[in-house]
């Protein structure tokens, strides 16, 4: 269907400015599976993904042909979060820049003044959750997380880094291999987990965690996270323990046990997720083949490659590739 120039009856909204009016581009429906942009400003789609009770992802991809002003008004409350997989948007408002690198969070009841450059191919990936129904769905807890999240940072909008993590997971949610029932499930299940993602990386990593690791003083944790940078910034050839351990002055030991209290995993699978990540990034983004990406990774085997990336992942490297051509 065309996106509508007159003024929709629905109290939600998303539009943009050109040459002085105001063009609705299509009222938030659950029946709204795809809309067509109108040929008057550009070209492209916006595209319902998945709908739950808790949650929304739509797809756009938009070529503009001059420079447009957009913004959105929603009626229920809910968390937005944008991601841009090619392009970029500036809310001038609040000076944000959203791009490949980073997305942006808000809660507020409306976007205005959204500008996107003319003639450039944006992709934006939209994840609503609506925090009154993930109660309703049992998940007191996990709502008011997801409240939390911006309580922390006292403002309605914020931009984030796309860690890899993140990115993996949208990247499954944007490229689920399932339909019907079985999509169902996997879809709520990934969104849970994004969610869980999200907010361990924009609250909790944050947070003070000795009261949850008493066998460790605050220097200690202190030491445990330096090692995590350094890991962060050589996991493709990453120190031994033996050696990290004298970097950050604790023994092996308390190392070993005090990452896992702290991250979740053993230093071991710390780095080989940090590698197959970097694995995932190269295929999409330099569509390397499946050795070149072994060998970048620091794997001499591609087979041993193989095994841990379908473990990870789901699939092999030779089918994500197949996957994304």
């Amino acid at each position: 269907m065309d996106w509508k120039t007159e003024k929709s009856n629905e109290s939600e909204e998303h539009w943009v400015l050109y040459n002085n009016r105001k063009y609705v581009l299509y009222p938030s429906q659950n029946s709204m599976n795809c809309a067509q942009v109108t040929n008057n400003f550009g070209s492209g789609h916006v595209k319902q993904l998945f709908s739950c009770p808790f949650a929304q992802i739509k797809d756009s991809e938009i070529i503009f042909c001059d420079s447009i002003c957009g913004g959105a008004n929603f009626s229920m409350p809910r968390i937005m979060l944008y991601f841009c997989l090619t392009g970029e948007l500036v809310l001038e408002e609040n000076e944000l820049v959203v791009d490949t690198a980073n997305f942006l969070a808000f809660n507020a009841a409306n976007l205005r003044r959204v500008r996107f450059q003319p003639n450039l191919r944006h992709r934006i990936i939209t994840v609503e959750i609506y925090p009154d129904k993930l109660r309703d769905f049992g998940n007191d807890y996990l709502q008011r997380a997801v409240l939390r999240s911006f309580h922390a940072h006292n403002t309605a909008f914020s931009t984030h880094k796309l860690s890899p993590a993140m990115k993996t997971v949208l990247h499954q949610l944007v490229n689920c291999p399932y339909h019907d029932s079985v999509k169902t499930i996997y879809m709520e299940g990934k969104l849970l987990e994004f969610l869980a993602v999200y907010l361990n990386e924009t609250i909790y990593q944050d947070e003070p965690v000795l009261g949850h690791c008493p066998n460790l003083s605050r220097q200690d944790v202190k030491s445990i996270y330096q090692a995590k940078q350094t890991l962060d910034q050589s996991f493709v050839s990453p120190p031994t323990l033996a050696v990290l351990s004298k970097l950050i002055c604790l023994n092996e030991f308390k190392l070993k046990n005090g990452f896992k209290q702290l991250f979740g995993q053993t230093v071991h699978t710390y780095v080989v997720d940090k590698r197959l990540e970097l694995a995932r990034q190269l295929f999409e983004e330099k569509k390397l083949n499946v050795g070149e990406a072994a060998s970048h990774i620091g794997y001499s085997n591609a087979s041993y490659f193989a095994l841990a990336f379908r473990k990870k992942f789901g699939v092999s490297p030779s089918e994500y590739l197949a996957q994304n051509k």
